[in-house]
């Protein structure tokens, strides 16, 4: 008796697992992450993404730009968050936003958030070689900035890309010590570094 319960119960398991499905596709997962964050503009990084359709939601659906179409063959993607203005006039407020992903059907699948300081634009040096320089910018979509060289020239830059990124470059007519700066068309200068050039 003990020995017929045994094998009924041993068949039984075979025939349970004769019965799962060994092609099972497991379901991608979409992840999130953020890379940096410098002066308002973010880099990110979507993995798990299996087809069209997903977008990324930056969280300032009002600006331009605010929403991003993910491509599966990529998954870098920057945004620039515009200043936000306070009560008083000028002021800026650091703000918290939420970077989501959605799916086709407009499900959110990830979510993250992220300090914003309040920024209006910045400056970053990218390479001093001799007597030229060159510049990393970021800055708020279709707004026009000047970049103050410190020898009393100035190039009138305009944001025109979604990732509100761009490079400039300036030649020296001789050695010196000069202040770089940037600020929007008719606002105050702001510095943002000093170099020496021999």
């Amino acid at each position: 008796m003990i020995r017929s319960r045994a094998l009924l119960s041993l068949i039984a398991l075979l025939l349970v697992a004769g019965c799962t499905t060994p092609h099972v596709i497991p379901i991608a997962s979409v992840e999130l992450e953020i890379l940096q964050e410098n002066q308002g503009w973010v880099q990110i990084r979507v993995t798990g993404v299996d087809g069209t359709g997903y977008e990324i939601r930056w969280g300032d659906a009002d600006a331009p730009y605010g929403i991003s179409a993910i491509s599966p063959f990529e998954e870098l993607y920057e945004h620039f968050y515009q200043a936000v203005m306070g009560a008083t006039s000028g002021e800026q407020v650091p703000t918290t936003y939420q970077i989501s992903i959605a799916d086709p059907q407009g499900a959110v699948v990830e979510q993250v958030s992220i300090l914003i300081p309040a920024v209006v634009c910045h400056l970053e040096l990218a390479s001093l070689v001799g007597r030229v320089v060159g510049v990393e910018f970021w800055g708020r979509f279709g707004i026009e900035y000047s970049i103050s060289w410190g020898d009393g020239f100035a190039d009138h830059v305009m944001v025109s890309t979604q990732s509100a990124y761009g490079t400039a470059t300036h030649t020296y007519a001789g050695p010196g010590t000069y202040s770089l700066g940037m600020d929007e068309i008719w606002a105050p200068r702001q510095v943002f570094f000093t170099i020496d050039v021999e």
